[in-house]
């Protein structure tokens, strides 16, 4: 016998999809309008059968996804979405999170790019990517402190944390002189970083090596708190003219995609 057609292949596929599609609205649906719905309303806001709405909160409420309150007789989320969410946030590191954007920084420039990020003793190299083009005979190591005061990335990590905090950690450095180009003067430092937070992104020139230079730009949390900067670093005449505000725009692409990647975070929430 030839089947109907509503139980042929791809049928129970395709209406299994709808319903999923459904109850996926459901529940977006209360997570912004909750803390807790009838059945009407939400039938009513989604343009869905009542009797449909019915057998999705009862399916979603086995899985523990849906609550019944049982004095309202009305539906909230489920703790097992907040147990979701919680391992979710735990997956997404800063540094798992950023790792993609610097491989196509470091490809889109041909450039090394680094992700810092301020610590109590520094700033620190949380993850870097080398580029086949680029020979920086001082390279800082991942777990490695990166000097603050004459580093891109290390002035676009310092550069907006607060006058105590920047205080101690410049302190704490040293000021180190690697070649003329290193300002060591504590007034002069304090200035460029202002430039820097003002401008949003910081440059050095020959700083801390000779013929290599860099560009840095801050990574914002949802709430706008600076919590790393990206950046990258390589041949000096690589970096002048239009290909410096070439690299200037990129890095600060690169890092508005990071930060809007950790956007539906709040700075206590994401781990390095």
């Amino acid at each position: 016998m030839p089947r109907s057609r509503a139980s042929q292949p791809g049928r129970e596929s395709v209406g299994a999809s709808k319903s999923l599609q459904k109850a996926i609205r459901i529940l977006l649906h209360m997570g912004e309008h909750g803390p807790e719905m009838g059945v009407t309303q939400l039938a009513s806001a989604l343009s869905l059968n009542k009797t449909t709405v019915h057998r999705l909160l009862n399916a979603m409420e086995k899985f523990e996804l849906i609550e019944k309150n049982p004095e309202s007789e009305r539906y909230r989320l489920g703790l097992k979405l907040h147990e979701f969410g919680s391992k979710a946030v735990e997956s997404r590191t800063l540094r798992t999170e950023a790792h993609r954007f610097l491989l196509a920084l470091s490809r889109r420039s041909h450039e090394t790019a680094s992700l810092a990020v301020p610590s109590p003793g520094g700033v620190l190299c949380l993850d870097r990517v080398d580029s086949p083009d680029t020979m920086i005979t001082v390279r800082t190591t991942v777990g490695a402190l990166f000097p603050p005061h004459c580093t891109a990335v290390g002035k676009a990590a310092l550069a907006h944390l607060p006058n105590q905090e920047m205080d101690a950690i410049l302190a704490m450095s040293g000021l180190t002189r690697y070649t003329p180009f290193t300002m060591t003067r504590l007034a002069d430092i304090k200035e460029n970083l202002r430039k820097v937070a003002q401008r949003g992104y910081a440059m050095d020139h020959q700083e801390t090596e000779r013929g290599l230079s860099g560009v840095a730009a801050p990574v914002r949390t949802r709430e706008g708190r600076v919590i790393a900067a990206v950046g990258m670093a390589g041949p000096t005449p690589r970096f002048r003219g239009k290909e410096l505000a070439e690299k200037i725009a990129l890095t600060k692409e690169i890092a508005a995609s990071i930060s809007a990647s950790l956007g539906n975070y709040e700075s206590s929430m994401i781990p390095l």
